[in-house]
């Protein structure tokens, strides 16, 4: 399998891991600015971060200061956008809804894991709100593509059972749990601050000037050479099933065909140690290559990549053959895929952005990239959020489980419209 791509990003990735309180009253037409408690804080790190996260930020101090980093500028961003009123964008207010509904209903549904509505409940709620449905599908294109024929009324009856449950919830008080109170408002946040960066990106290019462009490339002309290189791949992960020769249905009594065995990666190691001397030693290298590599993207063709810029390779791979000379080896290359070998073939130089479209555009992307990075600290530096850093971060229990509504590693993106 080809290396992964590791895909130039068209919008600045905070690392940010989504958490945070981030209004005092959400129904409040007036924002106060976010002002975490430790308690607040240890709710987040316990609660609503996977197990590995919790192990990493307690053992690491730079970890945990990231994590207060990266909380202050999401709050921060979201409470402009708050002030610059874009959760009364029709669209918006349609998602912030539902998604607030939607941590009611799992809060409802941890507490009452059998809970349903009836369908008499359900038709109840859409005579009192007959926009709802199509309102929930005006925001959400991807719902609306899907939600045809039969699949449309399936989907509306779901999204009233989130209503109706959601609305027990209420009744119950579980507005006021401070856990389901954090969750409701982290997704208000995401949305909101995700929306403001989307429309600052869309733009960002009156930005960017052609003198600009011109003068990074002047400053930074190596950020731009391409690298073409063999290279051979000792793998450690396990090894895709042998497929049969022979039809199983034909064949009585045949044994399974067992699933090859990974490599250790002592094993691994020793095998890489062998064909590198080996390959030192004058052999050819595309035939080693063809021969032993365990990447079939690359391995028929001699283990060859044509050329690739900065950016495209996983960054072990990518630093070891940009450090290379023409016909210099590399030592032996770990990454998550196993061990490499890398030989370099050719390196070029990029043409200028006034005659390479392609170059042109990366200079521009990652001029834009800063200047939202520049808005998002100016924002930062400007909010009165405030984040504390001394919280508790024993980590939870992992057998626990842990609550629904944060991604393992949260990044703030500029908001899509899609099904929530």
């Amino acid at each position: 399998m080809k290396l992964p791509v590791k895909v130039i990003a068209m919008m600045l990735v905070l690392g940010v891991l989504a958490s945070g309180l981030l209004f005092v009253q959400c129904s409040s037409s007036s924002t106060k600015a976010a002002k975490l408690t430790a308690h607040d804080m240890q709710l987040i790190f316990q609660e609503l971060l996977p197990p590995q996260q919790q192990q990493e930020i307690a053992s690491d101090p730079e970890a945990k200061k990231q994590l207060v980093d990266n909380l202050r500028k999401l709050l921060s961003v979201a409470q402009v956008a708050e002030q610059e009123g874009y959760a009364e964008h029709a669209d918006l207010k349609s998602q912030l809804s539902f998604q607030l509904d939607r941590v009611l209903f799992e809060a409802y549904k941890k507490k009452n894991p059998d809970a349903k509505a009836t369908d008499d409940e359900i038709n109840a709620y859409y005579l009192g709100h007959p926009k709802d449905f199509d309102d929930f599908l005006a925001a959400n294109p991807r719902a609306s593509q899907q939600a045809q024929g039969a699949q449309r009324d399936e989907l509306k009856k779901q999204v009233g059972e989130f209503k109706v449950i959601a609305e027990r919830a209420r009744k119950e008080g579980l507005e006021r749990d401070d856990l389901t109170r954090l969750q409701q408002l982290i997704t208000r946040s995401q949305t909101l601050a995700g929306a403001y960066l989307g429309d600052l990106q869309k733009n960002a290019d009156k930005l960017v000037a052609d003198a600009d462009v011109q003068q990074y490339f002047t400053d930074h002309p190596s950020d731009f050479d391409e690298v073409r290189v063999r290279h051979i791949l000792v793998s450690t992960q396990p090894k895709p099933e042998a497929e049969d020769e022979v039809d199983n249905k034909d064949v009585k009594d045949k044994k399974p065909t067992e699933k090859p065995k990974a490599l250790t990666k002592e094993e691994a190691r020793k095998k890489s140690e062998s064909l590198l001397e080996r390959a030192r030693k004058g052999e050819d290298f595309a035939k080693l290559a063809s021969e032993n590599s365990d990447d079939p993207g690359s391995k028929d063709k001699g283990g060859e990549y044509d050329f690739f810029g900065h950016g495209k390779m996983v960054p072990e791979f990518e630093k070891a053959a940009f450090a290379l000379k023409p016909g210099e080896i590399s030592d032996l290359v770990e990454t998550q895929f196993g061990f490499h070998i890398i030989k370099l073939e050719e390196r070029r130089s990029a043409a200028s952005p006034d005659t390479d479209q392609k170059v042109r555009q990366q200079i521009v992307e990652k001029l834009k990239q800063d200047k939202i990075e520049d808005r998002i600290n100016q924002i930062t530096r400007e909010s009165s959020v405030v984040v504390p850093e001394d919280f508790d971060t024993t980590p939870k229990v992992a057998s626990q489980p842990q609550t629904s509504g944060l991604t393992p590693s949260g990044v703030l993106k500029p908001r899509e419209n899609q099904a929530t």
